[in-house]
């Protein structure tokens, strides 16, 4: 079975692409990571995965929450868990 290729849900996609961008330094290591994973899998045209674009809009919610907030994405931001080990 063939899916058409859907153009306007395409660009509304780049546009979040693009929203998430402009954001600058203002994107976690995770989220910096996911954009640019998306940057690359949509350089060519594709129907959005609906699963992406949530990923865009939770990013662009993201920044917009950490506005209030004093958080620095480059000191603030590591991806380190630090639990206790268990000793078996």
């Amino acid at each position: 079975m063939h899916i058409m290729f859907n153009m306007a849900a395409y660009a509304q996609f780049k546009h979040l692409i693009d929203e998430v961008g402009e954001t600058g330094d203002s994107l976690m290591p995770n989220e910096l990571e996911t954009y640019r994973s998306l940057v690359m899998k949509y350089a060519e045209p594709l129907n959005p995965d609906a699963t992406d674009v949530a990923c865009l809009e939770v990013i662009l919610r993201n920044i917009e929450i950490r506005r209030g907030y004093d958080i620095d994405p480059k000191t603030d931001g590591g991806r380190v868990i630090d639990l206790p080990r268990s000793k078996k």
